[in-house]
């Protein structure tokens, strides 16, 4: 073998050589491959009172070192808008992205205090450097709300999603490719849950540097509860009232969790009273055991400002819009005010005040607020089986990652302010109609019936009533001394003088006299009182606002005049029950949850019935006419004068007959 050949044969052996080295490091790279960078994002939500959604964005792109502590080769990600987030980062005077002191920034240059802590960044990798800063507790920085910053700036500056986690109860998951630094978002749209009544908030914003990564959001939920309170505070959803009756209502509801919001966070109850009910006042406002004061809108206590406020004490504010869109001032009862004669429908705002730092400062943080107050079924309350509804609501911070201001949201601000499901009490009371007819069916105005009963104390009148000479007109009536009137046993009135009469023995007294009365009022008393309606034109008189009771009695106590009064009384159980709670078809249920039962006159008693169009009950009472008394120089001395001539007459014939018959003798 020559030289040639030898160096030939060399190289192919070189080259075998070169081969089999390369196979064995393509084979060693193949069996130190790096580990897979595709993980899992897990958010658990046990807090929560609605299905949530989650998105992910991408901030950083970097690799993760072995034991996935460190991130490296940082880059900008696609799940933001590097140019103006970068910008966004450097121009924020948030407290936390400002140096507390002189010093060194992270990427070691000389700042003062006051100067924005990214000053000096122009890359991805930059910006992490002065986010690792932010997780000790030395340097420059040490605001624990630095990170809560960035955030809010990153949700301002997104780009492109990286996915939507897929929810299972209250665990949500997301699988992603690549190592980095990632932006979590809630985006949740409806925060109420129809089918529990129950209310939620938004997760605050979430950041991870991912490998296998789990993140605990927790949420506010608000459920509010109403109560009427009835005797021996027993709270029940709905009662029954006559017009004049004190209803005591309670609003309660927990104290949120706090925490996650910066500086303040709105919490406001706003109620919504019925027409029938005007809103009386304030009882008390509690969170647990602490008494909250009232403090006047306009002119708040100076402890109360951001400045000096340090969450000793709690206060709130009354706001209350009147019907007629007026504002009130709380002094009611000073300036004379009628709840009862008022309209309600009253808008009650209720703002807590400093809430945040007062609920903190004493750890009430789930403790139970209570709010009582009290309404006056007033004039205007529905009786026609209806039910006078009074709801409540709160509003809210929905959302922790925002920056509230002050203590009560502005028209816009309905991004950032959750509202919870209405709660309602019902109140209902009802009406007894009298229907006056004639003997021939027509209407029969005058005629004055009484209710007497342990459940009454207002009723508005309308109508006309006899009263004697020496009676002083109150208000709301009108006395017409130009005509005098004279009682009859009956019970009628009759403008006949018995000094005119040759028979008077009609008359319940020859010496007294009346006159008549017109009035248009409404009469508040005590319980057990008697209450006067007379029947108007159309021979209608109602008695309005009913409670239950067990021992009304009614009567007739004057006739029209010239008619004859109804003798006896109609005893009447008035009972109710919450129609909501009573079976289809049972008595009651359609009246409004009240059953009326009568005994006593068949006039009254046996008459009493539910009328389903007109929504109460009614009874129809029938007068006959009265007997008709003689009078000077009327049809009464006629009659005299003829049955006088006829006495005469028959006289004459009766003694011409006995001197024919004497003579015949």
């Amino acid at each position: 073998m020559n030289d040639i050949e030898r160096k030939k044969n060399m190289k192919k052996i070189i080259a075998l050589v070169l081969v089999a080295v390369m196979i064995m490091a393509m084979g060693s790279v193949a069996l130190a491959a790096p580990q897979s960078n595709n993980h899992t994002i897990t958010i658990t939500n046990t807090d929560q009172n609605v299905a949530h959604t989650y998105v992910a964005y991408k901030v950083f792109s970097g690799n993760l070192n072995e034991d996935e502590t460190l991130l490296s080769d940082i880059q900008w990600a696609d799940g933001v808008d590097a140019t103006s987030l970068l910008a966004a980062l450097k121009a924020s005077t948030d407290s936390g992205l400002v140096a507390a002191a002189a010093g060194k920034d992270a990427l070691g240059n000389d700042i003062t205090a006051g100067t924005n802590l990214f000053t000096n960044c122009t890359t991805a990798q930059d910006v992490a450097k002065v986010l690792e800063t932010f997780s000790s507790t030395s340097g420059v920085n040490e605001s624990a709300g630095a990170i809560d910053a960035v955030a809010t700036i990153i949700a301002d500056n997104l780009g492109t999603a990286v996915g939507t986690f897929t929810a299972s109860g209250t665990s949500y998951t997301l699988d992603v490719t690549g190592d980095g630094y990632y932006f979590i978002k809630d985006t949740t749209s409806t925060l109420n849950n129809a089918e529990t009544g129950n209310s939620d908030t938004l997760s605050k914003y979430l950041l991870s540097v991912i490998k296998n990564t789990t993140i605990v959001a927790k949420d506010t939920g608000l459920n509010p509860d109403k109560k009427i309170l009835g005797e021996n505070d027993a709270k029940v959803a709905a009662d029954s009232s006559a017009i004049g009756d004190i209803v005591n209502f309670e609003v309660t509801v927990t104290v949120p969790n706090t925490k996650k919001y910066e500086d303040h966070f709105w919490f406001v109850m706003n109620d919504t009273l019925p027409e029938g009910i005007t809103f009386t006042g304030i009882t008390s406002v509690k969170i647990g055991n602490e008494t909250l004061t009232a403090v006047d809108k306009a002119s708040p206590a100076p402890d109360l400002t951001d400045a000096n406020y340090n969450g000793s004490a709690g206060y709130y504010t009354l706001a209350v819009k009147n019907a007629d869109n007026s504002a009130n001032n709380r002094a009611w009862e000073a300036n004379g005010y009628d709840a009862v004669k008022e309209a309600g429908g009253q808008a009650i705002e209720l703002t807590f005040n400093q809430f945040k730092k007062f609920v903190e400062a004493k750890n009430l943080i789930g403790q139970t607020v209570t709010v009582k107050y009290t309404g006056v079924v007033n004039d205007d309350a529905a009786y026609e089986a209806t039910a006078n509804e009074n709801e409540v609501s709160f509003k809210y911070s929905n959302n922790p990652n925002h920056d509230y201001d002050g203590d009560n949201p502005g028209p816009e601000d309905d991004d950032v302010v959750g509202t919870t499901p209405e709660k309602k009490t019902r109140t209902y009371t009802t009406s007894l109609k009298i229907l006056k007819v004639d003997e021939n069916g027509d209407p029969l105005a005058g005629a004055t019936f009484e209710l007497k009963g342990t459940a009454l104390n207002r009723t508005v009148l309308t109508g006309t009533m006899f009263v004697e000479e020496s009676y002083e007109p109150k208000n709301g009536e009108t006395i017409d001394a130009t005509a005098s009137y004279w009682k009859l046993l009956d019970g009628s009135y009759t403008t006949t003088n018995p000094a005119t009469v040759t028979n008077n023995t009609q008359y319940e007294s020859t010496e007294k006299k009346y006159y008549k009365v017109t009035y248009d009022k409404d009469e508040v008393s005590t319980k057990n009182t008697d209450i006067v309606v007379v029947t108007d034109s159309n021979g209608v008189a109602e008695f309005v606002g009913l409670n239950e009771g067990n021992d009304y009695t009614l009567e007739e106590i004057a006739a029209p005049d010239g008619y004859n009064k109804i003798d006896g009384k109609a005893n009447i159980t008035i009972t109710w029950s919450d129609p909501e709670a009573m079976a289809d078809g049972t008595t009651g249920k359609d009246q409004g949850g009240f059953t009326l039962t009568a005994t006593g006159d068949a006039a009254f008693s046996t008459a009493i019935q539910w009328n389903g169009t007109d929504k109460q009950f009614e009874v129809k009472i029938q007068n006959n006419k009265g007997t008709q008394l003689p009078s000077t120089g009327g049809i009464g001395t006629t009659i005299f004068y003829i049955l006088g001539g006829l006495l005469v007459i028959g006289a004459g014939v009766v003694l011409v007959s006995r001197r024919r018959m004497s003579v015949e003798k």
